[in-house]
């Protein structure tokens, strides 16, 4: 369950981005609160060039979104066009730079120094932010991005068509095969763990093993939506060329929403890997492999 104040008050969050309610006075605070309740009603009844309208009439300076070919888009400023299968492109539209910022520092990857040429695996990789937020840097590494969903996986091609990419339209799992991927609408919470009434499809597994790496790898970063020990669990005989591993271990886990954290905890710790940062934003902890050479 939610207990963040864009949800105790019901409106969209990427409002919040880049405003203090404490700076507000309280005309202007029912005027943000009546505009959000205008928002959600046509973020929830809306789609496609009427959707992308009505978004740009609220955010119109330097945020403009819109619809082609079937996909949601947005110019940004120093990596370029940004697509989305669905409505998860109001993460960018107000204020998107401080959205990439978070993401970098949710995952804690300011403790990290990333460099041009490292590679960085992407575990849940929905449309590639991670990566586009480390070129907003300027710091272009070796991804290697794995995304299940087809629709997601085409949005991850586009936002990342350098050659040095690599793609896996596969689930990390603990085995080769195929399972059932429970597909959430909104497109951020998709999982190979059922969380309640969804649909679903079927989709490729792989372990991260399978690929037989062997090059050092600067970070393996996991958003797998409770699915993390079994992600790890395919990946043993790949950690020892794994130098940090920043892991989303939430409640996010089945239709109990259950954390990961102890299960993720005692794996990495076996394979001596320390906790050295946790988030500020989310459940989510950065480990470092001690035997990294």
């Amino acid at each position: 369950m939610k207990f963040t104040l864009p949800y105790l008050i019901n409106v969209p969050p990427f409002m919040f981005r880049g405003v203090n309610l404490n700076n507000l006075n309280f005309l202007q605070k029912i005027i943000f609160i009546i505009k959000g309740k205008i928002l959600s009603y046509l973020i929830e009844n809306l789609n496609g060039r009427n959707f992308c309208n009505a978004i740009n009439f609220f955010y119109s300076e330097n945020t403009k979104i819109f619809f082609e070919q079937g996909l949601y888009k947005k110019e940004l400023e120093k990596t370029g066009v940004i697509s989305y299968p669905n409505k998860r492109i109001l993460r960018v539209v107000n204020n998107y730079e401080l959205q990439l910022k978070r993401l970098i520092d949710s995952y804690c990857l300011e403790s990290i120094n990333i460099n041009d040429g490292d590679i960085v695996l992407d575990c849940g990789a929905n449309v590639g932010e991670l990566n586009i937020a480390l070129k907003g840097m300027e710091i272009y590494v070796n991804y290697i991005g794995f995304e299940p969903d087809p629709f997601t996986f085409d949005c991850l091609k586009l936002n990342n068509p350098e050659d040095q990419n690599l793609f896996h339209m596969n689930a990390l799992s603990n085995k080769d095969g195929s399972k059932e991927f429970y597909i959430d609408n909104y497109g951020g919470n998709s999982s190979l763990v059922k969380f309640g009434d969804s649909d679903s499809i079927k989709v490729s597994t792989i372990t991260l093993d399978s690929l037989n790496l062997e090059e050092k790898i600067k970070l393996f970063k996991i958003d797998a939506e409770g699915f993390e020990p079994e992600v790890l669990k395919g990946s043993v005989n790949t950690l020892r060329l794994i130098n940090f591993i920043s892991v989303d271990y939430g409640h996010e886990r089945g239709e109990n929403q259950e954390s990961t954290i102890v299960d993720v905890n005692n794996l990495l710790t076996e394979y001596n890997f320390k906790l050295v940062k946790f988030s500020e934003h989310r459940l989510i902890g950065l480990y470092e492999n001690q035997e990294y050479r």
